[in-house]
């Protein structure tokens, strides 16, 4: 069996966006949205290979979030390493035409969209088990991975971290890192450009790099060279929360499955956010829709030249 390990914060969403009606206390969190995506990812892989695979979750999960651990579990995500730990944090996630915010509901407002922690909740480092995982996505990190490294380690950086430390933090999460997964937000904390900052983060770390330029879809960078767009075609947008959480739970788990290239676990990645985009909340990703093939076959793949 091939394991997919999430290590990521959770948190409780009242999500508002203009024009719909609001929902309160929605699960959220990286944790929950990139494990959904990857137990997403999953059901499409396993049509491809015989070969078992299975989502685990390390994260601080309350006994008292019953609903949380009732939705997880249903999906097959496996919990047993999540520790019991203090209540998982309140957010407000609005968004509008003009922009989205995330406050939460017992601190100071959010100022701007660099001021939000990605990781909010209080998620320990990683539990890795007794056997390291085939793959571990590291969800805003704050520090280098301890202990055993897996097969494949893969880090969606942390955007105060990435603010305040800039390159240094990337230096010290390099040498235990095989895949980073930056946002377009979080590369305009190396450089200005935010496509020129991905060719510069591969180009100084020698590692992968899946840069997430939202409606201009990924940049895929491997680290022996060469250069893709990867870019979903007519996508129908209810809500955006937690689509880079999924569009990274779907890519670790498609690179848990031997022979799969960045540029396929790409393409998967790029379908399970289009499932999470077409719902409010995780509603996308536990509708039942599996991925299919024939939607693959309609994202664009587009080798790129540097700038």
């Amino acid at each position: 069996m091939r394991t997919v390990l999430v290590d990521g914060g959770l948190s409780r969403d009242h999500l508002v966006t203009v024009g719909q009606p609001p929902r309160f206390d929605e699960p959220g969190g990286p944790g929950v949205y990139a494990s959904l995506a990857a137990v997403l990812a999953v059901s499409l892989l396993r049509h491809r290979s015989a070969e078992s695979m299975q989502v685990a979750l390390s994260t601080t999960l309350p006994r008292a979030d019953e609903d949380i651990r009732a939705v997880l579990a249903g999906a097959g995500v496996d919990l047993s390493l999540c520790v019991d730990g203090p209540a998982i944090p309140k957010l407000w996630i609005l968004n509008s035409p003009q922009g989205r915010r995330i406050v939460r509901t017992a601190a100071s407002a959010t100022a701007h969209e660099l001021d939000e922690t990605d990781d909010l909740g209080t998620a320990p480092p990683a539990q890795l088990g007794a056997t390291a995982p085939d793959v571990l996505l590291r969800c805003a990190p704050t520090r280098a991975l301890e202990g055993r490294r897996p097969a494949v380690t893969l880090v969606d950086p942390d955007q105060q971290s990435l603010a305040v430390g800039g390159w240094d933090y990337v230096a010290e999460l390099t040498p235990r890192t095989d895949v980073y997964l930056p946002s377009r937000v979080q590369l305009t904390q190396l450089g200005a450009d935010p496509v020129e900052a991905a060719w510069e983060l591969r180009r100084r770390t020698g590692r992968s790099v899946v840069a997430r330029l939202d409606a201009e879809g990924s940049l895929v960078l491997p680290p022996g060279g060469g250069a893709w767009r990867v870019a979903a075609g007519t996508v129908d947008v209810e809500e955006t929360t937690g689509a880079g959480d999924s569009h990274a739970g779907a890519l670790a788990a498609a690179l848990a499955q031997p022979g799969t290239t960045l540029v396929d676990a790409t393409l998967i990645a790029t379908a399970a956010v289009a499932h999470n985009l077409a719902a409010p909340g995780i509603a996308g990703l536990i509708g039942g829709d599996e991925i299919t093939e024939n939607e693959l076959r309609g994202i664009r793949v587009e080798e790129q030249e540097q700038p």
